[in-house]
């Protein structure tokens, strides 16, 4: 019997990609337990070793096994327990993780400010506060991070380059005085509080970290979000907001209250799981939506590769 291993990777793959992130769901593997899958990587390893050696033979078959269930269950891991084991890169280097060196700026913006934040490797803490002031503070080992501030403009960004590094920042911005977002981050763990802010855009993109925004109290004209191996947890007002929300080997969670309208355009696929079915939601075509009675209408496009979609999921964003 002729086999097709294109076809036998990718069914080995995908059956462990899906079904632990629903044996978690279902209670039946504790999540806590997936934090160290990502030290089977050595397997792949093995795996390829077997394809290079045994070739097309019966063997080889066994390195594609091999290497099809390690990555579908590393993946699933990575899906059910969010980003739980991407704290072990979190050294981004080979030295100590203390950052010893700290630097602190100041400034302020006037009118329709711009705030554009770019991190590699690190923390952030973003929140805003009454005034126009803004305050920077970092403790960082390795290069120092560039912070250019004019009157509607403030950038901050961590050095390029690799080596042994690390930067955690916290940043406070004026609620008052700020009016757009632009925030990436990659290897880090980001909290960001927006408060009673009065934004007309906020955008994200994340690489292998974990996020968590609260904006309950904010006013957030458009939305956009690239969440790509990780999770992040984003808690909505019940004021009208728009933009779209994608993820890609990851975990977005999103919390909305009860008044609030919601209209989702989801993209859906096999690799992508969501719980909307399971949230009292009308559903035509693609578009999962219920109706305002205390707020205005949450409208995002919702796409995703393996990768999960949760709406005000159980324990909260």
């Amino acid at each position: 019997m002729r086999v097709r291993r294109g076809l036998l990777f990718w069914g080995l793959l995908l059956i462990p990609l899906g079904a632990i992130p629903l044996l978690v769901r279902a209670g039946q593997i504790d999540p806590n337990r997936l934090v160290d899958a990502w030290r089977l990587w050595p397997l792949v390893v093995i795996g390829f070793g077997l394809l290079v050696l045994a070739g097309r033979t019966r063997f080889g078959l066994v390195g594609l096994v091999v290497i099809a269930l390690t990555v579908g269950s590393i993946g699933g891991a990575a899906l059910a327990s969010g980003n739980l084991w991407l704290g072990a890169f979190g050294g981004c280097g080979f030295g100590s993780s203390g950052a010893a060196t700290q630097v602190d700026k100041t400034g302020s913006l006037s009118g329709a400010g711009t705030v554009d934040l770019e991190l590699s490797c690190g923390s952030i803490d973003l929140a805003t506060v009454p005034g126009a002031g803004w305050t920077f503070h970092a403790a960082y080992r390795g290069p120092e991070p560039t912070v250019e501030g004019s009157a509607d403009r403030l950038t901050i960004r961590s050095p390029s380059g690799g080596g042994d590094r690390r930067q955690d920042w916290t940043v406070r911005l004026p609620a008052d005085a700020t009016k757009t977002i632009d925030l990436t981050a990659n290897a880090a763990t980001t909290t960001v509080d927006l408060g009673a802010a009065k934004l007309d855009e906020f955008h994200t993109a994340m690489n292998a970290g974990d996020v968590r925004i609260a904006a309950a109290e904010a006013t957030v004209g458009r939305l956009e979000v690239t969440m790509n191996a990780g999770r992040m947890r984003v808690t909505l007002g019940a004021t009208a907001t728009s933009g779209s929300l994608s993820v890609n080997a990851g975990a977005i969670d999103l919390c909305v209250p009860p008044g609030a309208g919601l209209r989702l355009d989801v993209e859906e696929q096999l690799t992508f799981v969501t719980n909307l079915s399971s949230r009292g939601l009308g559903h035509a075509g693609t578009v999962w939506s219920r109706p305002a009675s205390g707020g205005g209408v949450i409208d995002l496009s919702v796409e995703g590769n393996a990768a999960s979609f949760n709406l005000n999921p159980d324990g909260g964003c």
